[in-house]
């Protein structure tokens, strides 16, 4: 007979799931209060009400500015309510240059959305490197928050933003083995922890990369910006950008910014650049990062620990990268014509950098950049007991969207197992829930 197994791996044991929701409401009440004015004039009294405009206020954000790094032409844009997947709205869209929509109704700003653009069989997209449009391929993603400050919101759909899509997924407690995805279930929590996990990885690549997406008009714009000298920062993030981008296209030329996006976020799946997949991922990777250990060791738990078990990786990759942002800026004569950004670039670092010493107290062990952080499961000191046992134990084994450097996590485990002689499956997923199936 079938039999489902569900467990849940929280505070302080595998059984044990804690829920903790707050309620808060607040009422208020509201009192009018009407002020008569007496006038003194010709010793009669006349009252007068004092009348106020009215304040108009207007519905935020208005429109979406879409921004995409390369031009895409004849692709097919949607708005989703990520809540429920309800579609806000779609268009065809001729051309990404200066791409802005307006939005059919007002969006809550306590809702996440979520923006896609798909290509179809007519679609041609804009490679920077040969300076000719190819027909690609791809839906790339991107799960927004409302931002209610201003009347038009910039939307960032680029590699990065995909990567963070399947990582969300990921952390949400979806795996690439389910036969359905289901966005809706991601929170706003589990979409900031994403974020982090492939901005670290990425070093921030393609983050708010405000630039006019790159077509034959606006490529020396970009490259070559005269006033490079005012927007550092931003200067630094679109070589370091597009330089992942040169750095795939030195070993895969053939259709590279479609397959870099592509296999990025398969490998940022389980939140590290690290030329690993999930376990039980069906998806074949093609990765530029080195072969990256696994940490086994629980007593090397420790950012120098593990940062040293990682620094091969970490370094190579860096010095890739670099090398590929340099030879891009060199293609663009920037060496010349902005000296000191081009400096900036060259002396900028790549990859995270180990600190002196541990911290004191448990903290994280994540380097930016290339490698496999995630800890070695299980404990460096067994010699306490728990719940009454007579065997050395410790409590505490937690899901990876609860942050607690003091306990144990399921990170390494997360992903899909099958015994297909006994026909039993085990999943263990991000947010806890371990399933055996048989």
């Amino acid at each position: 007979m079938d039999a489902n197994f569900f467990w849940r791996a929280g505070m302080p044991s595998l059984m044990l799931e804690q829920r903790l929701h707050h309620h808060i409401c607040l009422g208020l009440s509201v009192i009018l209060l009407g002020t008569t004015l007496v006038g003194c004039g010709s010793g009669e009294s006349k009252a007068n009400k004092e009348s106020q405009p009215e304040e108009v206020i207007v519905p935020k954000p208005k429109d979406f500015n879409i921004k995409v790094p390369i031009e895409m032409r004849n692709v097919v844009l949607k708005v989703f309510d990520n809540s429920d997947n309800k579609l806000v709205l779609e268009q065809n869209v001729i051309t990404t240059t200066n791409l802005k929509v307006t939005l059919p109704y007002i969006l809550d700003r306590n809702r996440l959305y979520r923006v896609e653009i798909s290509t179809t069989p007519s679609s041609i997209v804009y490679n920077f490197l040969t300076s000719k449009y190819e027909s690609m391929n791809f839906t790339w993603r991107a799960l927004v928050k409302v931002d209610v400050s201003n009347l038009t919101q910039a939307i960032f759909i680029n590699p990065s933003s995909e990567a963070i899509y399947q990582r969300a997924l990921v952390r949400s407690g979806q795996l690439p083995t389910d036969e359905n995805q289901y966005p809706m279930l991601i929170t706003a929590n589990q979409l900031d922890l994403a974020t982090g996990d492939v901005d670290a990885a990425l070093l921030s690549a393609f983050k708010n990369l405000d630039i006019p997406n790159v077509e034959a008009t606006t490529l020396f714009h970009v490259f070559s910006p005269q006033d490079a000298h005012l927007k550092t920062a931003l200067y630094a993030n679109t070589y370091l950008s597009f330089g992942y981008l040169r750095q795939w296209a030195n070993t895969y030329p053939d259709n590279s910014f479609v397959e870099f996006a592509h296999n990025l976020a398969i490998d940022l799946r389980d939140g590290y650049l690290d030329g690993k997949t999930l376990r039980g991922d069906p998806a074949p990777l093609t990765s530029l990062v080195a072969t990256t250990p696994d940490n086994i060791d629980p007593a090397k738990n420790t950012i120098i620990g593990i940062g040293t078990t990682q620094k091969n990786a970490r370094e190579q990759y860096a010095a890739s990268l670099k090398q590929a942002v340099l030879e891009l800026a060199d293609s663009f004569n920037q060496s010349s014509t902005n000296p000191k950004n081009y400096s900036n670039l060259q002396q900028r670092t790549y990859a995270g950098v180990m600190p002196i010493a541990d911290p004191s107290t448990p903290s994280s062990v994540r380097l930016n950049g290339a490698g496999d952080y995630r800890r070695a499961v299980g404990f460096a000191d067994t010699s306490a007991t728990c719940n009454g046992s007579i065997y050395p134990c410790k409590q505490g084994l937690i899901g990876i969207n609860l942050i607690n450097h003091s306990l144990p996590t399921i990170e390494y485990l997360i992903g899909h197992y099958q015994d297909s002689t006994q026909n039993c499956q085990l999943n263990v997923r991000a947010d806890g829930w371990i399933e055996l199936i048989k």
